[in-house]
């Protein structure tokens, strides 16, 4: 530690009873006695300020030793305070500041700022956490990829990319969580003993906090449909297709990070966390919609679907993936084009198309238009909400209605947590009386 000191980089140290060579290696000693400042300066300094005083180390004696007896005099500590260098300017400045209200020498904003670049600092000395994060995005996306490899388009095409929405979409809900779930529970004593000591604001912490996870989950959420949105065979119609679904996945997993957050918050446990996560989690998929039509449930989990956030990224995302443009050309051909010979649904007129067994009513294709791909997954006409006169509306609707459950599960994660810090405040100040 002398020879990194040496270097240029600042270490403090507390140390009680150290070994006299130790002692020596210190460039300057505080000694507080009651909570006081006593002495600042250079061992050399002391061991003349005790002369001074008229308690001076005997020969051979450890000062270390010969300090820690001799400040268990309240004379002795008066005596070295009144006899000690003067401070420096710097020391000061620091002493008063300390004597003055936190609050009232910084503002709310600055402590953000600086919480935020620690934050950011402490990102960046994590490395691990990060290759995890980004080596799981990538296998998922990889393995939904070519789990999903270049979808069909015809009716049991229309069902698996359902499917593919759905697992992507459930991904990004467990990634956000469960990666919260470990980070701030470590972060957790860090924020209780600061903001007991009144260093910065829940709110700054918070605000803070919030910043640096959004800005990871939407990176890593970008990267997921980067990958696997292609290897799919998503719509590609226009940009915004693309665009639209990587905004709602970013989304996604900002909510399970709420979530997580709430619940770590809460706990302060991560056994306890982990325990509650699956009930946080099953309303989300089995109320979504994809299981089970919302309109074929029964009180009151038909109402409660409505405040689920991932009934509304699954529409959104159905949605988007079957907003196509007009084909003219469909509507003449329509349920009578069929693939057999050496037809593809390339040739087709429709978008969608039907195989041979896939034919209903004599010869029908149930799926050619987009619209006829919505109905057979249950989310056409009044079987789902919100709806608006085109698939584009509907997809804004939705999006919206997943932004604002953000929101409000990101305001609830403050909520728990102002209530957790009024609660070790509380106790604190009934500990001190």
């Amino acid at each position: 530690l002398r020879a990194v000191a040496d270097e240029g980089v600042t270490i403090i140290s507390t140390i009680h009873q150290p070994s006299e060579e130790v002692f020596r290696q210190f460039t300057k000693v505080m000694l507080l006695s009651h909570g006081e400042l006593v002495f600042l300066g250079s061992v050399p300094e002391l061991l003349e300020t005790l002369s001074s005083s008229g308690f001076p180390c005997p020969d051979g004696l450890n000062p270390a030793d010969c300090v820690v007896e001799q400040l268990d005099k309240p004379e002795v500590a008066a005596a070295i305070a009144a006899n000690r260098p003067p401070l420096s300017t710097r020391a000061v400045v620091v002493r008063a500041a300390i004597e003055d209200s936190v609050d009232r020498r910084v503002s709310e904003m600055s402590k953000m700022w600086t919480l935020l670049r620690r934050n950011i600092m402490c990102t960046k000395r994590e490395p691990m956490l990060t290759k995890i994060r980004f080596i799981q995005s990538v296998v998922i996306a990889l393995v939904c990829g070519f789990l999903f490899f270049q979808l069909d388009l015809n009716l049991m095409g229309v069902k698996s990319r359902a499917g593919a929405i759905y697992m992507l979409a459930l991904t990004q809900l467990f990634f956000g969580l469960l990666g919260t779930l470990n980070v701030f529970i470590g972060d957790r004593p860090v924020f209780l003993r600061e903001t007991l000591d009144r260093c910065y604001s829940p709110a700054s912490f918070y605000c803070a906090l919030m910043i640096v996870d959004t800005v990871v989950q939407s990176v890593f959420g970008s990267l997921v449909v980067a990958i696997s949105y292609f290897l799919i065979g998503f719509n590609s119609d226009t940009v915004s297709n693309f665009l639209v679904a990587a905004a709602v996945l970013v989304v996604m997993s900002n909510c399970g990070s709420a979530v997580g957050f709430a619940m770590s918050a809460k706990t302060g446990n991560i056994n306890a966390a982990l325990a509650l996560s699956p009930l946080a989690i099953l309303p989300q998929v089995l109320l979504s919609g994809f299981m089970i039509d919302t309109t074929s449930m029964v009180q009151p989990f038909s109402g409660l679907s409505y405040v689920m956030f991932f009934r509304y990224a699954y529409q959104a995302l159905v949605f988007n993936e079957f907003n196509c443009a007009d084909r003219p050309a469909c509507d003449a051909a329509g349920s009578d084009w069929i693939m057999q010979g050496n037809k593809s649904c390339d040739d087709s007129p429709c978008k969608y198309c039907c195989d041979t067994v896939e034919l209903v009513g004599g010869g029908i294709c149930p799926v050619t238009t987009c619209q006829e791909a919505l109905s057979s997954l249950g989310l056409a006409g009044e079987e789902a909400w919100p709806v608006g006169e085109t698939e584009s509306q509907t997809v804004l609707y939705n999006v919206l209605m997943l932004c604002a459950l953000m929101v409000v599960l990101r305001t609830l994660g403050y909520i728990v947590l102002l209530r957790v810090f009024r609660s070790a405040d509380r106790a604190t100040k009934m500990i001190k009386k």
